[in-house]
């Protein structure tokens, strides 16, 4: 076996199988490649003790983090250990799990048994209960088997469903907005650098917190004694005037929106120049 362990074989085998699979055939050949078993494997319980010899060899051979080396295989991972090359290698090129579903178009192997039980569920299950609520939308008859490829699909085709608050990308629907405000929003504001000149966030306390200290790089103490000083602010706002010793950085959200509404701004400014031939 070499230092990757996918090609090593045990016992002096040297010829390339026949099949990928595991046979039950009364001729079946091992099905690690570069191995022809003498005598011919009879039974599948023959088959899997032979298995085993390549992977004691393979396991006792290993000597670090390897990529596969079977013929031909894809994959770029790194294993870092040596069962997660067997199951690469079992599931991928030696009994390879592949979709059984009839007239299933993807006949690629699946590296892990949850990988092909979430394509069945996916592509083939019959209770996709996931539909859109939008009345006119195709969705909302087909629907979907995931909930998170709902969302998916309504942050993409139906951005007026977004929270209309700063700093939450919620996907609210309209009847639920009241709701989502009560729950996911509060009273508090940011007033820090340039998250002074977005729009209104409302923030519960909680999340005020851990916006100053994700977005604005405060620690543990600074970020408690901050919070100490808006809760007896009168407007419940963050601002850098409450700020003494402390040092912050300015919110990534805020800049990256900031710099958006600037290249916009030059686009419709050259926009109205060339319409008026003084571009």
């Amino acid at each position: 076996m070499n230092a990757n362990g996918a090609s090593s074989v045990a016992g002096g085998c040297s010829a390339t199988p026949a099949s990928s699979h595991i046979g039950t055939s009364a001729e079946a050949r091992c099905p690690w490649t570069a191995c022809s078993a003498s005598p011919a494997l009879r039974t599948e319980e023959e088959t899997k003790a032979h298995l085993e010899e390549h992977w004691t060899d393979m396991f006792r051979q290993w000597s670090g983090a390897s990529k596969c080396s079977w013929p031909k295989c894809s994959s770029k991972a790194t294993f870092k250990f040596p069962k997660l090359l067997k199951t690469h290698i079992s599931n991928i090129h030696i009994n390879p799990l592949v979709c059984t579903v009839p007239q299933c178009s993807y006949t690629k192997p699946f590296g892990k048994q949850y990988e092909l039980d979430r394509h069945i569920s996916t592509v083939h299950g019959e209770a996709r209960n996931h539909r859109c609520p939008i009345e006119s939308c195709e969705a909302g008859v087909t629907g979907f088997a995931r909930k998170d490829k709902l969302l998916n699909h309504m942050r993409e085709q139906h951005d007026n469903l977004r929270c209309p608050y700063n700093h939450c990308s919620a996907t609210v629907l309209k009847t639920q907005e009241e709701s989502h405000l009560q729950q996911f929003h509060g009273s508090f504001e940011c007033a820090l650098g340039i998250c002074e000149q977005g729009l209104a966030s409302r923030f519960r306390e909680v999340d005020l917190q851990r916006h100053i200290r994700k977005h604005h790089g405060l620690t543990y103490d600074p970020a408690q004694k901050l919070m100490k000083r808006v809760n007896n602010a009168e407007d419940k706002t963050a601002r850098g005037s409450l700020l003494t010793s402390w040092r912050w950085q300015d919110c990534p959200i805020c800049s990256k929106q900031q710099y958006d509404a600037r290249l916009k701004q030059n686009s419709e400014d050259i926009n109205v120049q060339m319409e008026q031939g003084t571009f």
